[in-house]
């Protein structure tokens, strides 16, 4: 967004001038933008009084009589608290962020805007029941009960000279949808594979993208029984490298603007069952892994009204809880990596008809008109197939016509009525009956209640396909490949009370070649689920304080197996020979302050690039090493099963090299990478925190220079893209993290007040406020705050009574 140095700089000089030269008085007068959180505040909307507690640690608990109370008064606090959060998000939903940031985001809302997230969203609002419409309503007058206190606004409406219109029920729903986008999406390895397929050729591009490990873990290995076969594969009609690279830039842009999408995005969480705690009742754990950001994307509260008495993870702009537990019941999420996304070549001529099956269709027209701060409207004709939109029209004079299939922009969705009824539900049936209305983003659900159960679901809307996997794009003018249904919701993997009594998940693969349908091509690698696996087995009589522990785990498993390897070469130098020796003392452990792990981070990198760079060139530095799991399970082919045959570099003539040498030389440019980014030529001195710091970048002021100090935080930090406690390595920022554990729980169902929770910054998105970054020093140790449940509950007491 360089648009935004131009439009804000002069106001961020202003705002700063305010700041510092002004002092207190200039301070304070910014300060009225933080929320009164103590007293009595009359609104309109509800049938009677609403507290908002805010205990020590600033969690809110809200408390009405009735459930669509309870949801006004989390509206009201979101808005308190996170209204500029709020009203990003929704403007990314609708694709109207160019009317505050000009022309630097118009690609992005031309793209949004085809896509047609907000129509999806309407015409899901419409089919949905009265009962979670009226919460709808209710959450967003709650929000715009907070406007119209007439509030000063955070700073960020001060400095782009915004004003927050009223909130809107299908808001909630336009942010639902662009949580799928964040977490439902594979369209991009699609095009990458295309992109992979014309430079190496099929075989190849299938050893660079590898499903995953034949002996890697899966979340059922048991199976789940089903009644039909799976969809023969095919090959698809390919797409032009100039499609495919067009639309990997196009995906770039998008996560750039918005921060969704994040190819670094997982999650961790399992459920163990009495048989293997100390107080013979479940422990439930949960870290979904998203992108950074602050404020966090998640908000803590309580949540009591009706038949709901629910406490956890909420996501500002909807009014349940995501995450946590309730009177009976707790659950946590990953996502499960389904294909749900196809690409479809279509035929379309000069009159805007579609060939289909050897007859023409018309293409439905949709004007959208995109007003940009600034600049002229932007008057934009979407054009939709039977396949969706024609998502190639953001970019002219493509070779090839895109459309965009997605579960997601079906006319149905009732997921948000599926996480109201999981607040609601009291045991592991009213829990898989509230799963029956979920459709996406698929996520491995895990399960626990206070009678002793556990259990697991992946529920979500998965395609069908009459034939080929979903890998690349497939030719959209016959009916050949067509979506024929969804799979069956009882037939998707699910499992009750396991005989091993626990069950874990790291968007590891989810089944095996038994499970007659087809989830998805592409799961993480195995090195979360493996350790998870192994600390869980190793344990006796497991506690709280061990689940912390195992969040906190920072020992890598991929560098256990890639050690031997990496160890066995002949060190150029005295330099070299000095971090081999780190590297043969060195257990694996990313810890902060380790100098082996940042011995191993430099190696690693240089020997993707060793490997794999020189058949790939420009392919490898623009998007292959960007794969994390691609690129981690290839190298781990190469160096360990025997297709040494990728460490010949295919630049020298006449020579054949083999891995010990290409490794030799991968180890110096390494340590020479490293020791530029450490500022310190020693191995035995650095510290693999000096360089691996996590980044939560705020949207959109850590584009702009003069602002990025006051609004974006950084920590020192441990752990790497493939521990427990995951912290992944950008390698284009050399060694940031802009991905983590954006939240975790720790449930236990003997008593649910010792249960514990955590986010990664604060539970204010003010910047004026000292709950703005106040979690992130305990966020980074691993540390966490009560769950306080029941009893009475101490803090700032706020009352919102009905206005007479």
């Amino acid at each position: 967004m360089r648009l935004l140095m131009r439009i804000a700089g002069w106001i961020a000089a202003l705002v700063l001038l305010v700041l510092v030269v002004g002092g207190g008085g200039g301070y304070l007068w910014l300060r009225r933008s933080l929320p009164q959180t103590s007293g009595e505040i009359q609104v309109r909307g509800i049938s009677g009084p609403v507290t908002i507690v805010r205990d020590r640690d600033g969690v809110a608990h809200i408390t009405g009589a009735t459930e669509t109370d309870a949801a006004f008064g989390l509206g009201f606090a979101h808005a308190q608290e996170r209204l500029w959060q709020m009203e990003v998000q929704r403007r990314i939903g609708h694709a109207r962020l160019s009317e505050v940031f000009g022309e630097a985001t118009v690609r992005t809302d031309k793209f949004l805007r085809t896509l047609g997230v907000a129509r999806a969203a309407r015409s899901a609002l419409a089919k949905l029941d009265s009962e979670t419409v009226a919460i709808l309503e209710a959450y967003a007058a709650g929000v715009n009960a907070f406007l119209a206190t007439n509030p000063a606004l955070p700073p960020e409406f001060l400095i782009l000279g915004v004003q927050p219109e009223p909130w809107q029920p299908l808001d909630s729903l336009v942010w639902a949808k662009m949580m799928s986008w964040d977490l439902g999406g594979n369209w991009s390895d699609e095009v990458a594979r295309a992109l992979l397929i014309a430079k190496v050729g099929p075989e190849d591009a299938d050893f660079l993208m590898p499903t995953y490990t034949v002996d890697g873990p899966l979340i059922l290995p048991e199976g789940v029984p089903t009644t039909v076969s799976a969809p023969a594969g095919s090959t698809a009609a390919p797409i032009q490298p100039a499609t495919a690279q067009a639309m990997l830039d196009l995906w770039e842009t998008i996560h750039q603007t918005t921060g969704l999408g994040d190819l670094l995005a997982g999650s961790n969480n399992w459920v163990i069952g009495g048989s293997r705690t100390a107080s013979g009742k479940p422990l439930l754990v949960n870290d979904p892994h998203l992108a950074n950001r602050i404020p966090s994307i998640w908000y803590l509260a309580h949540l009591q009204g009706g038949r709901i008495n629910a406490i956890g993870a909420t996501l500002p702009g909807l009014p349940a809880i995501v995450i946590g537990h309730n009177e009976r019941i707790a659950w946590g999420v990953t996502n499960t990596a389904p294909d749900v996304q196809d690409l479809y070549i279509e035929r379309i001529d000069a009159q805007n008809y579609v060939e289909y099956n050897g007859r023409r269709e018309p293409v439905t027209l949709i004007n959208e008109v995109i007003q940009v701060k600034g600049a002229e409207p932007i008057t934009l004709t979407v054009r939709v197939t039977r396949h969706g939109p024609i998502i190639s029209d953001v970019q002219s004079d493509l070779p090839d016509t895109i459309a965009f299939r997605w579960t997601a922009l079906d006319d149905e969705d009732s997921t948000i009525r599926a996480f109201l009824n999981i607040n609601r539900a009291r045991n592991w049936e009213e829990f898989v009956a509230a799963l029956r209305d979920y459709k996406t983003p698929m996520q491995n659900f895990v399960y626990a209640d206070v009678d002793g159960n556990i259990g697991y679901y992946a529920p979500g809307a998965v395609p069908i396909r009459r034939n080929g996997d979903g890998r690349t794009p497939v030719p959209g003018w016959t009916d050949e490949y067509e979506w024929i249904g969804y799979i069956p919701f009882e037939e998707l993997p699910h499992i009750y009370n396991p005989p091993k009594d626990y069950v874990a998940t790291a968007n590891n693969r989810v089944v095996g070649d038994d499970y007659p349908y087809l989830l998805g091509t592409s799961w993480a690698a195995p090195f979360r689920v493996q350790r998870i696996i192994e600390l869980i087995e190793q344990g006796n009589k497991l506690t709280v304080d061990d689940m912390r522990a195992m969040l906190g785990d920072v020992v890598s498993i991929q560098a256990r197996e890639l050690l031997p390897v990496f160890r066995n070469i002949t060190p150029a130098g005295p330099r070299d020979a000095a971090a081999l020796e780190l590297l043969r003392s060195w257990d694996g452990a990313m810890r902060a302050d380790s100098a082996a792990a940042a011995v191993y981070q430099g190696y690693y990198f240089a020997a993707l690039e060793a490997v794999f760079a020189d058949e790939l060139r420009e392919f490898f530095t623009n998007t292959y090493r960007n794969r994390r799991d691609f690129a981690a399970l290839a190298l781990r082919a190469v160096l360990l099963d025997g297709h040494s045959e990728w460490c010949d570099d295919v630049n020298t003539i006449g020579v054949s090299e083999d891995c010990p040498t290409i490794l030799a030389k991968a180890l110096t440019n390494g340590l020479d990478a490293m020791a530029e980014a450490q500022g310190e030529s020693d191995p035995t001195r650095w510290r693999w925190d000096r360089v691996h710091q996590a980044v939560f970048p705020h949207n959109p002021f850590s584009q702009v220079g003069a602002l990025r100090s006051l609004f974006e935080r950084r920590i020192p930090n441990g752990g790497d893209t493939f521990t427990v406690n995951v912290a992944p390595v950008r390698i284009t920022e050399p060694y940031l993290q802009y991905n983590a554990p954006s939240y975790r729980q720790i449930i236990d169902l003997s008593d649910l007040n010792n249960s514990r929770f955590m986010h990664t910054t604060g539970q204010s998105g003010n910047v004026l406020s000292n709950r703005y970054s106040d979690f992130l020093a305990m966020w980074q140790r691993v540390e966490d705050i009560p769950m306080r449940f029941s009893g009475a509950i101490e803090g700032d007491q706020l009352v919102l009574r009905p206005a007479s």
